[in-house]
């Protein structure tokens, strides 16, 4: 009777913190339950529909080096397919996290141990929905629907996109090694767009025949998130971001 009541004060507990209870916060967004502290994320603003939080009172110029945990991979719920190879997630993974090796260093080196000096990175890409190249397809070989997409995209001033094109939120936080305090946090989604007119024809041909890649738009996704890290290291640093 004691193994029960004790377990079933663990699933309240569990309850009471899962991501439900952040329902609205974020838009449309359900948190994985991902990060430490959620609490403190505020809307980026701009042009950005991000939520993001930095500690004011934390010296973030002391941390020259990086310490990244495994990365993780939550598939969103009602994603049209979960038939996805493990091999697949772990490639995604391994490629995001060599994604901000080479997007960080050699100005922050990425170390394993932790230290006064070294900043834990905590990365997981949530709500996964694969590209289905094989509707990608379909698409690329029928050009007055690409034109006549386009030119909608054009028409709204946006890139166009379809459902079928794939999609991938990111939750990342960064905390102090040593003590584990929550420093700065971050969520974002992006939804694949097969082109994008207003970055010039050469972007938008490239973007569109990524279609046929079940991966690519997420792998875009990750370069992307990667090089942000280093754009928020050089900021916290005091120094310019060089070109990638």
């Amino acid at each position: 009777m004691q193994k029960l009541k004790l377990t079933t004060t663990l699933l309240l507990a569990a309850m009471a913190a899962s991501p439900a209870g952040w329902a609205g916060q974020f838009g449309d967004y359900k948190p994985a339950g991902f990060l430490s502290d959620y609490s403190k994320l505020k809307p980026k603003g701009g042009d950005s529909d991000a939520y993001s939080y930095r500690d004011p009172s934390a010296d973030m110029g002391k941390y020259d080096k990086l310490m990244v945990d495994r990365i993780k991979i939550y598939l969103k719920e009602d994603a049209p397919s979960k038939q996805i190879d493990p091999a697949e997630l772990k490639e995604l993974a391994d490629y995001f996290h060599q994604a901000i090796v080479k997007a960080v260093e050699p100005a922050y080196p990425v170390v394993n141990e932790p230290g006064p000096d070294v900043l834990r990175v905590r990365v997981a890409i949530t709500d996964l929905v694969p590209n289905a190249p094989e509707a990608s397809v379909v698409t690329l070989v029928v050009p007055f629907v690409w034109v006549g997409e386009a030119g909608a995209g054009v028409a709204q001033g946006k890139a166009g996109s379809t459902p079928f094109l794939g999609a991938a939120a990111v939750e990342a936080e960064a905390l102090d090694s040593v003590s584990s305090k929550q420093l700065a946090a971050y969520i974002e989604e992006r939804v694949g767009k097969k082109y994008n007119w207003t970055q010039g024809v050469d972007t938008a041909v490239k973007d569109y025949l990524k279609a046929y890649s079940t991966w690519a738009y997420t792998k875009q996704a990750m370069d992307q998130w990667a090089q942000g890290l280093r754009k928020a290291l050089d900021r916290w640093h005091g120094k310019a971001t060089p070109e990638m």
